[in-house]
């Protein structure tokens, strides 16, 4: 066991490594994972070289796979600007390395036409988070904000959203995201935009600043508790925009 002392603000915490809980959705390349905005599942083929196959079940002496995944739409991802816009920033540049403060908060889906709130394209018929229902909770500024979307149905880790429609913020709840100066904002939904909004992404537009961090497709347990807690947000050193990641919570509550 290791445990952690924290100083955070004015306050210290004292945290279990040991007891952190996985936020994402194992991918198994085995096609059981969610898809999102028409993307082939992943696969994983052997590597073969001459005579050599990367498969011991074929023959090989070793396994040596080769991945092919569309890092967006196949699972648990953190993104930065560059997703967006035409950068050179890399996610492994902007994505936190340590243990950062963040807050967990869970939110009921709202159905648009029911909504005052804005959005950039229609968005009838279609259910949506926002502002109203974020300010429901006792959200504290923080650097990090995971938010878990009711019902928390464990069909999200296996969901195909070409089917299912996935559900997306308000610009107005992206705009109080920014007012309590979010940096990192973690859902587990595949995108804060409608997957077809015209190509605008406004939302991702509008949250992101050079330093900020998207992560999508995450699963929440239900046992995790709402409130308080650090996150770590383990990625591959990639030079892409994004690159597929694993959110680990701390829970202080």
């Amino acid at each position: 066991m290791l445990i952690t002392e924290i100083k955070h603000n004015t306050n210290t915490y004292y945290v279990n490594t040991h007891e952190g809980v996985d936020l994402s959705i194992r991918n198994d390349f085995l096609g059981s994972g969610p898809i999102f905005y028409g993307a082939e599942k992943p696969q994983v083929n052997a590597l073969r070289s001459g005579d050599f196959i990367g498969d011991i079940k074929k023959g090989g002496s070793c396994n040596v796979p080769i991945v092919t995944l569309d890092v967006h739409c196949t699972g648990t991802h953190t993104e930065s600007i560059a997703h967006v816009i035409d950068s050179e920033v890399k996610i492994s540049d902007v994505c936190p390395k340590g243990m950062i403060p963040a807050w967990l908060t869970s939110v009921e889906l709202q159905e648009a036409n029911k909504t005052n709130e804005s959005y950039h394209y229609d968005m009838k018929n279609e259910l949506v988070i926002t502002k109203d229902e974020l300010q429901k909770n006792t959200l504290e500024p923080n650097n990090a904000l995971i938010i878990r979307t009711l019902p928390n149905n464990v069909s999200k880790k296996k969901r195909d959203y070409n089917v299912e429609p996935a559900p997306f913020f308000t610009n107005d709840a992206i705009d109080h995201i920014n007012a309590l100066g979010v940096q990192h904002l973690l859902v587990d939904i595949p995108s804060i935009d409608k997957a077809n909004d015209g190509g605008q992404l406004e939302n991702h537009k509008r949250f992101f600043k050079q330093g900020k961090t998207i992560s999508e497709l995450l699963f929440i347990p239900d046992d995790v508790i709402d409130g308080f807690g650090f996150l770590q947000i383990q990625i591959p050193n990639w030079g892409l925009d994004a690159a597929p990641s694993r959110p680990i919570f701390y829970s202080t509550a």
